[in-house]
């Protein structure tokens, strides 16, 4: 059992196998769902969805934007999309991409509070594969 669990955990720090991603930054925690097996579906919309939490608490006051980049991001190329989402609802946001070419991508979340001082100012990185 230890040696399995040893094995999904360097597939998933090696960018192989993708579970629900939750990252941390400051005082913010946001968690990455997809409704494809976190999975970008090629032949159609995959919605993304995010869980904030603000100090253990629902987060529902942020200008969150969601950058899509195939591969990784360069300053010098734009993102294939620029989406912002909308007002959170008890800490969750939702988006839905477009079914995508096959291959890697890079979703950025950028998040800034409403309210200056509520929470510092984040940047995320979660790596997605889109395939069938």
């Amino acid at each position: 059992m230890k040696v399995r669990r040893l094995g999904l955990t360097m597939l998933m720090l090696l960018g192989l196998v993708s579970a629900h991603d939750s990252q941390s930054a400051g005082s913010v925690q946001v968690t990455l769902f997809t409704d494809a097996d976190d999975l970008l579906r090629i032949q159609a919309p995959t919605r993304i969805s995010f869980s904030f939490l603000h100090l253990g608490r629902p987060l529902t006051a942020c200008r969150c934007r969601v950058l899509l980049y195939r591969g990784t991001p360069s300053a010098r190329v734009p993102p294939l999309k620029d989406l912002y989402l909308g007002p959170l609802q008890q800490g969750e946001g939702n988006t839905v991409l477009d079914g995508l070419p096959e291959g890697g991508y890079t979703l950025v979340l950028d998040g800034r509070p409403i309210q200056f001082g509520d929470f510092d100012a984040f940047r995320m990185r979660y790596v997605l594969r889109a395939g069938p």
